[in-house]
């Protein structure tokens, strides 16, 4: 490792951020044998507040990013889903589909980021912790690195390319000038960690008619899911396109929605560390992800799933996939192929990300919702679906009522107005 006191250091590519997109970058470009640096400006790893479950589609994309089911195998493993309302509840197994497992894991933040910083390590990536970049070194309208600091005095790190990895509330990608589509949905979510003597039940739980004080429905679920490590890790999210979200507090909704779960989930009195949460940005609403010589991944880029906020899968599938992109560009000494990245994400994300913004706006009305919600918690029939479009499992070989319902949503997207 270069000492953080040089004052110029040179690499292939610069990493800001080391969460699971950053570090799925690095590994990639690591891997093929080219100079990587990733820096984070938390000393420890996993600080954000997430809902920490593992889907089915996360485990497959961990898996191509080089974490496999035996390191895996340390977190809860949960094979149902239940789909919980007020008067119905119904349990699931994930979907089926020939590239995701049957499976999930619910996985302590923490130690899932640093199993992906160990495998972009193992690789041949530097990662400096503790340390932050606080601007790009813009040389010619071309970003070559970032000013940095940590516990010494300032210096720079320079880079042929950058990648923005520092996640929804990213500071260095705005630097860039990149911003949120506004009139697309983003979510709210809040979440705390409690003990509970279900910790290692076998099912993760939504519960998605949540309401606001006055009885309206509240576009969003609340979650419930078992770490099997005495603790179960319990939140809310709300989306934008709730009819009372600019006046929603989320702490005080979490605040309600554990008192609601307390004795079904034997919730302890208090959690065990203070609640959290954040704004999430959604469905690759934010840009441009891509300029001459940088790249944006993961929540900086808002890639999580318009439709659960689910982000890990997309933060480890858009990094391998900028991972690929810069090494091509180093592989042939130009940058053109960086223009490639957001065509990439369009052809993987696009069509599915326009029909959940369009099922964002339709769940936002109370009577759809209502009718959305009692339909999908009445009988395991109907919550298989329903788990499948929501995590984005549909299958393109042999098609079911779900891939044909998604066609005809996708259908509508063509005419309807995308905001």
């Amino acid at each position: 490792m270069t000492a953080p006191g040089d004052r110029l250091v040179d690499y292939d590519a610069l990493v800001v951020g080391a969460g699971p997109a950053g570090s799925a970058t690095a590994a990639a470009l690591a891997r093929q044998g080219h100079r990587v640096i990733v820096i984070d400006r938390d000393d420890v790893p996993g600080t954000k507040p997430c809902g920490e479950l593992v889907t089915p589609r996360a485990v497959a994309a961990l898996g191509h990013c080089g974490i496999d089911e035996s390191a895996l195998s340390r977190f809860h493993r949960v094979s149902h889903i239940r789909l919980t309302t007020a008067t119905r509840s119904t349990s699931t197994r994930w979907p089926s589909h020939d590239d995701h497992p049957g499976h999930g894991y619910v996985a302590a933040r923490s130690e899932l980021d640093e199993l992906l910083v160990a495998e972009a390590v193992a690789r041949g990536a530097t990662v400096l912790r503790g340390h932050e970049a606080t601007a790009p070194i813009v040389d010619r309208g071309f970003v070559r690195g970032a000013h940095v600091i940590g516990s010494g005095d300032p210096f720079e790190i320079r880079a042929r390319f950058t990648v923005v990895a520092d996640g929804a509330n990213s500071r260095f990608g705005r630097a860039l000038g990149t911003y949120r589509e506004p009139t697309w949905p983003l979510a709210v979510a809040h979440r705390a960690i409690f003990p509970s003597a279900l910790h290692d039940a076998a099912e993760a739980e939504l519960v998605i008619d949540l309401s606001d004080r006055s009885g309206t429905p509240i576009s969003g679920f609340g979650w419930l899911f078992p770490r099997g490590d005495g603790t179960v890790n319990v939140g809310v999210m709300i989306m934008s396109t709730s009819p009372s979200f600019r006046v929603i507090n989320p702490a005080h909704l979490l605040d309600a929605f554990v008192a609601d779960q307390r004795t079904r989930w034997h919730l302890a009195d208090e959690p065990i560390e203070p609640a959290a949460g954040g704004r999430i940005p959604l469905g690759n609403s934010v840009g441009p992800i891509a300029g001459p010589t940088y790249l944006v991944v993961g929540d900086a880029a808002g890639a999580a799933n318009p439709l659960t906020g689910a982000g890990i899968e997309y933060a480890v599938e858009t990094g391998m996939l900028a991972g690929g992109v810069l090494a091509e560009a180093l592989r042939s000494d130009s940058a053109t192929a960086l223009q490639r990245y957001p065509q990439l994400l369009a052809d993987r994300y696009g069509s599915y990300y326009q029909v959940g913004r369009l099922l964002d706006r339709a769940l936002g009305r109370p009577a759809v919702g209502r009718r959305v919600a009692a339909f999908a918690s009445s009988r395991p029939a109907f919550a298989g679906p329903v788990v499948r479009l929501a995590g984005n499992q549909l299958r393109s070989r042999y098609p079911g009522a779900t891939e044909f319902a998604y066609r005809i949503a996708r259908a509508c997207t063509l005419v309807a107005p995308d905001h």
